[in-house]
């Protein structure tokens, strides 16, 4: 018979693991990162803890490793918290993914008395956050792409979803705005999603409610956003300039929207009814121009979190809940312009109203440029 497969040994199917990982359009840096860290993981368990196979590991070992991981931050040459925590999230994703291959009935690193062991990652600062790599940037706008066109192929004027999602992405892709400052915030009434009205696509221009001063401010928009953007208006061919940029297309969040408009004008619950027997909830905003709401925060995440999933994003684990989050897209557009076209170049597009804002936000860079000049002198000067 053969061995059941929680009997196996805990490196038994990291080859069949890391080979999942090695996506066509990987850069191969989590592949090698994780297969360095879950051998040292494996090493570790078997020299200080003993078990040998699945069916012996359980939530105590994890929660050692964890508390191995916070130790080793306690030395002034050791880990960064932030290092730590991703060093067991690798370990935590490779026993995700043995669970559903059924070696691990569940994951002893997904428990809580496992994870709450961790150091603290109170340290995290702007130039530690996401930001989407050009690599990244280029294959979830490839996706999108590629998706809307397939779309329209098939539904013409019927691919709102698709047509909309490119020109979102695009718009957090390169425009530099805050996900906060296009999409509705319920928390905030203010934020209740930017408008046609407040797009010049002639211009290249948007009128947000910038976040960090609280004021209305007209920025910039590329052609690469401006593009998918005019496509988006064509083919959603908005009545007024009152209808949001970024619409939410959720069923009830629609039918509730015309039942306030139609209420609002003085409709009766009968004629409501009779208005909806034979159209959608979109085409009766369209019929009686009844703005649909906008997509929320939280509904814009979660559309990154299936898109970054879908897209195949190289460098980023969404099988442990890694995507492209929307701030990470602000940065990436930063990080861009600073490298390419400068620091003022940058601080003008992202709003920052002080330049050290920017310098403070991209001080990774300059730690590049600075490494790589101390590397030249040291050439010349040896040689």
């Amino acid at each position: 018979m053969p061995t059941p497969k929680s009997d196996c040994s805990l490196d038994a199917p990291l080859a069949d693991f890391l080979t999942d990982k090695s996506k066509g359009n990987d850069s191969g840096n989590y592949r090698r990162n994780a297969e360095r860290v879950v051998r040292e993981w494996i090493s570790w368990t078997l020299e200080e803890r003993g078990p040998d196979s699945f069916a012996a590991l359980d939530v105590d070992d994890l929660e050692a490793y964890a508390r191995h991981l916070k130790r080793r931050t306690n030395h002034s040459d050791g880990l960064a918290a932030s290092s730590a925590r991703k060093y067991y999230d690798y370990v935590r994703a490779y026993l995700s993914w043995c669970q559903r291959r059924e070696y691990l009935t569940d994951n002893p690193a997904a428990k809580d008395r496992a994870t709450d062991a961790l150091p603290d990652d109170d340290q995290r600062s702007d130039h530690t956050q996401q930001l989407w790599s050009p690599e990244q940037r280029s294959a979830i706008m490839e996706y999108v792409n590629e998706r809307a066109y397939e779309a329209i192929d098939e539904q013409g004027g019927d691919a709102l979803a698709e047509v909309r999602d490119r020109a979102f992405v695009a718009t957090i892709a390169y425009s530099g705005v805050r996900g906060g400052e296009v999409l509705r915030d319920r928390n905030d009434d203010r934020r209740d999603g930017v408008r046609w009205r407040d797009i010049d696509l002639n211009r290249g221009t948007m009128t947000i409610l910038e976040k960090g001063s609280q004021e209305y401010k007209e920025t910039g928009v590329p052609e690469q956003a401006v593009s998918a953007l005019d496509r988006w208006k064509y083919v959603f061919d908005p009545p007024s300039g009152e209808w949001p940029v970024f619409p939410s297309l959720h069923t009830p969040s629609l039918s509730q929207a015309v039942r306030d408009g139609l209420e609002a004008d003085g409709y009766s619950d009968k004629k409501i009814k009779a208005k909806r027997e034979d159209a959608t909830a979109l085409e009766v905003c369209y019929a009686e121009d009844i703005a649909p709401p906008a997509l929320t925060t939280a509904g814009g995440r979660n559309l990154m979190k299936r898109l970054s999933e879908a897209a195949d994003v190289p460098d980023l684990d969404t099988e442990n809940g890694e995507y492209l989050e929307l701030h990470g897209g602000r940065r990436g557009a930063g990080d861009t312009l600073v490298r390419e076209k400068g620091w003022e170049q940058a601080q003008n597009h992202l709003l920052h109203a002080d330049p050290k804002t920017t310098m403070d936000a991209y001080s990774h860079i300059s730690a590049e440029e600075t490494a790589e000049e101390a590397t030249d002198a040291f050439e010349n000067a040896d040689n």
